[in-house]
């Protein structure tokens, strides 16, 4: 399915009316969504399309099927295979009410979180979710801002474990945290709650409200960007205190020089 839908007008979907859980079949990942949908005021026939995706490079898209089956009181589930996804951690899923042939997209569910079937807990969030690509020379990128800001890494720097565990991590964070607060900052000047969507599980939210406890003041609300710069490197100094980096980057590099 290869359609674009047109975004205008459309209803949100309540967090416990999607349920999605992850389900390891032998080799395979299966992903089953369930769905309450009566309330809404949706027509029957409306088609459901749930999406799996990582930032905006890797999406699974799944023909639910028609909404009127999830009016029921208990709702309707239906299931699709994710495996192609890899690492499902920073997998966010869309849940995507349409009407048929104008694709009007009627209602909606974003970002939302698989629960794991052998424990029902939702798995802990990263805040910075990383994804490995080549980067034709390049060492970082930020993409998917506007959602989940997502860090791009060179695939030849290594695996994900162990760039993760190495002080290669530690080195880039200051400029990546800096550059998603700037960015968010600007982004957020001029809009209101409902059209930002900057409400509790938001990730540019959760950016924001972290920044504010690095910086110890609250974001500024202007678009003077020597005032939200100013602001992002008070966040990012805040950030390594808090995590120490001063001296774990030191300690890395005195192994080093003992190598």
């Amino acid at each position: 399915m290869s359609r674009r839908f047109n975004f205008t007008g459309r209803a949100k979907i309540f967090r416990e009316d999607v349920k999605i859980i992850l389900e390891p079949q032998g080799k395979k990942l299966i992903c089953n969504v369930q769905l309450r949908l009566d309330g809404y005021n949706l027509k029957p026939d409306a088609e459901v399309v749930v999406e799996a995706e990582r930032g905006r490079v890797l999406r699974i898209r799944h023909a639910w099927g028609h909404a009127g089956k999830a009016f029921a009181k208990d709702g309707a589930s239906s299931q699709f295979d994710i495996s192609s996804m890899g690492d499902p951690e920073d997998v966010r899923y869309r849940v995507l009410v349409v009407e048929p042939g104008s694709c009007r997209l009627l209602a909606t569910a974003e970002g939302v979180e698989a629960h794991n079937t052998q424990d029902g807990q939702t798995p802990q969030r990263s805040l910075l979710p990383i994804v490995m690509r080549d980067l034709h020379g390049g060492v970082w990128e930020l993409e998917n801002m506007g959602e989940t800001p997502t860090l791009v890494l060179d695939s030849a720097l290594g695996t994900k474990q162990e760039i993760k565990s190495s002080p290669i991590l530690l080195s880039l964070l200051p400029g990546v945290i800096r550059s998603i607060l700037i960015y968010l900052a600007h982004d957020q000047q001029g809009t209101d709650d409902d059209e930002s969507d900057l409400g509790e599980g938001n990730t540019s939210n959760m950016w924001l409200v972290q920044g504010e406890k690095w910086a110890g003041c609250p974001c500024p609300n202007t678009t003077e960007h020597s005032e939200i710069d100013d602001w992002a490197q008070k966040a990012v100094t805040g950030f390594s205190r808090e995590k120490k980096l001063r001296a774990h980057l030191a300690n890395a590099m005195n192994m080093t020089q003992e190598d």
